[in-house]
Formats: structure tokens, sequence, C-alpha cells
């Protein structure tokens, strides 16, 4: 058993664990994450060899405040300190210019790096005790579904981490919203538990960024990404389902209903939360894929606020390359 409860006394281990060069996998308000010292080339590559992730697909860093960007960045502009002022701590990911401090290996050898300021007192508890920036993904297999809980953390990776900080289920169950504040506007690179509208109230205006299918410049630009093994169908509303003689999942949102029989329901909300629905979302695609299905169906979300962030992580899982 890896999961640990974060009493005083597992993070200062686990904080040791870090600086040691080993891994830790720990709760943040938006996903698990898999922590290594981000200043530590050999530390890192061990989370890119358990996750079996490419190294052109750049980690972010995690910090513990403010004080800490100018360790690792040559500057800041005004936008993002005025973005740092409204978002942190919390689930806003900045990309800024790195200073030579930041291994290569970990941008995917890009002069910018990622960073934020998690909002958890699991992962601020660790921060503080590793008294060191921590690189961290996504705490699963790369390309696979996220991990909101501890089990699924020791589900998909368990044999590979002495320590699982559990901080029960992320409060958002979303990725972090990835601006590049090197442009003038800055450009939204990944939809996340910040919505574009919060980020233009306080930045103005900001462009959009495409997946790509390599060299991204932050994580989860990929087209394919956050995916289950079973097959995953969007449908447009209105749109219906086709018949099958296989067994059908479907991720259900409001008062949505299939056409068809469904073998399996998980519902991320069930008075059409948007918010609720981002927290549920991981969590109800694993139990759904866990369930031995042929196919799961979705409908799209509205096309505002954190849904952004919802459709954009379920058409990529519903991407197979």
């Amino acid at each position: 058993m890896a999961i640990f409860e974060p009493t005083d006394e597992n993070l200062s281990k686990a904080g040791e664990l870090i600086r040691q060069g080993e891994l830790v996998s720990f709760a943040t308000e938006t996903v698990y994450g898999l922590g290594a010292n981000a200043l530590n080339p050999e530390a890192c590559e061990k989370i890119f060899k358990a996750k079996n992730r490419p190294h052109y697909d750049p980690l972010i860093v995690h910090l513990a405040s403010v004080d800490q960007v100018d360790d690792i960045c040559k500057e800041m502009p005004t936008k993002a300190q005025q973005a740092a002022e409204a978002f942190w701590p919390g689930s806003l990911t900045m990309i800024l210019p790195k200073k030579d401090v930041v291994p290569d290996s970990i941008t995917a050898n890009l002069d910018t790096v990622a960073v934020r300021i998690p909002n958890h007192p699991v992962a601020l508890g660790l921060l503080q005790n590793a008294k060191v920036p921590i690189a961290a993904p996504s705490a699963n297999p790369f390309g696979y579904l996220s991990p909101t809980t501890a089990a699924h953390v020791e589900e998909q990776l368990g044999d590979k981490l002495q320590i699982i900080l559990d901080g029960g289920e992320c409060d958002c169950g979303v990725e972090s919203t990835i601006i590049d504040f090197t442009t003038e506007p800055p450009e939204l690179l990944r939809f996340g538990g910040i919505s574009q509208e919060q980020i233009e109230s306080v930045c103005g205006k900001i462009n959009l960024g495409k997946p790509v299918l390599e060299r991204p410049l932050a994580p989860g630009q990929l087209a394919s990404h956050y995916s289950p093994n079973t097959e995953l169908i969007i449908l447009k509303e209105g749109e219906s389902a086709k018949e099958t003689d296989g067994k059908v999942g479907f991720l259900k949102f409001g008062d949505q209903n299939l056409n068809i029989n469904v073998d399996q329901t998980e519902e991320v909300s069930l008075d059409g939360n948007l918010e609720e629905a981002a927290h549920n979302l991981f969590s109800a695609l694993h139990k759904l894929d866990d369930s031995n299905l042929d196919v799961i169906y979705a409908y799209e979300f509205p096309d505002k606020g954190i849904g952004r962030a919802i459709m954009d992580r379920l058409k990529k899982a519903a991407v197979k390359l």
C-alpha cells in the first residue's frame, strides 16, 4: 500500500524523498501529480519513465510561493503579475521565459517553463517540506485518464511509488488552465479550472492556441490525450446513438438520455452544474472504463466557462491516433 495520510511526519518524509531524487504522488486541487525535484534532471527522468511520457511534452513546475518565480524565470510580464494576484494559488499555469537553472529536459529544450502555485494543503505542504520546486505532470500513464483520487494513482502507478499523499477527491477535477504570457496578447494553450472569461476579466483579450500532434509548448496540447481504453463517442445535441450488440456506457449530464439501451450510466451532474461535472468527470470515466463496456457515449457540454475544459478533455479522449 503506497497511500499515506498527509500527516506532518509523512509530508516531511515525502519532502525528503523529493530532495533525494525520488518520485512522490500528491493531491492538488486539479488532479493528482507525479512529482520530482524540478532542478534535478535525473530525478525528472524518472517521471518520463514511470509515465512512458515522450520528452517532447514539457512538465509543469509547481512552486510554494510567488517569490520563487524569480528563481526559475527571467521575467514575469505585467499581465502575468496581474493573473498571479487574481488566481494564485490556483489552477492557472503560466508559460514564462526560463532561467538556465531549469533543466532543458523538463521543458522539451524550449526557452520557456510552465509554472503554477497549487491551491491544495497537501501540495503546498509537500512543497514547503521539499524546499525545492517540484515538476509534476498528472500521475497516470501518458495519454490515459487523469487521476482524481489516490486510488486512481495506486491502480495505475502504485508499483512505481513509495508514497502517494492522499488528499481526497480533487476539488476541481480537471487540469489547470495554461496561458502563454511570452506573447502579446497572451495565448490560451489549454482550457482548465480557470475559465477563459475569468482570465480575460483580468488580463484583457487572449488568443486561443490549437491542439498539436507533436512538439507542444505546454502539457495537454496534444490532439489525443486523457483517453480511456474504451471507445468514446461524442454526440451533438439531438443526435442519436447507433444501435449496437455491445455493452454501452453513458456519461450523463443533467436530463440527457440516450435513444438506445444503456448498460451503465455515470451521472456527472444531475442538475446540469458545470463545476460539479468537471469535479466528477474523470472519476466517472474511470468507472465506465473499468466496466468492460464496448463503447461510451457522451453529449457535448455547453461552450462556456469550465464547460470548455470538459469538452477539451472529451474531444482529446475520443481521438485515437
